[in-house]
């Protein structure tokens, strides 16, 4: 091999090397010292709960999706319309989603359990709901920053089917923006 066929390859791989390496080191000088320049939008139209919050122990995920609708004792009047209204759209979403509606399970989260009567009617209108009775998770629900339950700034939870807490959606959400972040996760996520 004379010098300059070895000058060429030597050259040819160093173009190799830098082909992967630049725009490696370009992202990490982007990453520790212009993190700025990092978009800070996302696609989700939830609140994202930061850090998320694990309530696997006290919610049965069953490898799905869950929608979590808390119902506190003082909300019973004040909020009754929005809940209804949130029920009424959740059931409507998961028809929605049409082939992946058994990939999202919908529950009821209340302190006391319903009346017998109310329950009964509860089940009968709405079939799939699971109605939860579980003090510590409803004030899991509504302890999360800036999450207050009453009729003005009533949210609706979106758990993972690893049992994280991880968004939060407004009750005027609770439509067709929910209904694309579900159609979303569920196209790209392979669990649930």
């Amino acid at each position: 091999m004379t010098d300059k066929d070895l000058t060429q390859s030597r050259r040819k791989l160093l173009l190799v090397a830098a082909t992967a390496f630049v725009p490696m080191m370009i992202a990490y000088g982007l990453f520790f010292f212009a993190p700025d320049m990092i978009p800070k939008t996302t696609t989700n139209q939830g609140d994202l709960v930061q850090p998320s919050i694990d309530v696997s122990d006290r919610l049965a995920t069953e490898g799905r999706w869950q929608l979590l609708i808390p119902m506190r004792e003082s909300c019973l009047q004040a909020c009754a319309e929005t809940v209804q209204n949130v029920l009424h759209q959740t059931r409507q979403i998961n028809i929605a989603l049409g082939k992946n509606a058994d990939r999202l399970g919908r529950g009821l989260v209340r302190s006391t359990p319903f009346p017998p009567a109310e329950g009964a009617a509860m089940k009968t209108d709405y079939p799939n709901l699971k109605l939860i009775v579980d003090t510590a998770l409803l004030a899991e629900l509504t302890a999360v920053a800036s999450m207050r339950q009453d009729p003005a700034d009533y949210h609706v939870f979106l758990v993972d089917p690893m049992g994280q807490l991880i968004l939060a959606y407004p009750a005027e959400k609770v439509d067709k923006p929910l209904l694309l972040d579900l159609k979303h996760l569920m196209k790209v996520s392979n669990i649930g």
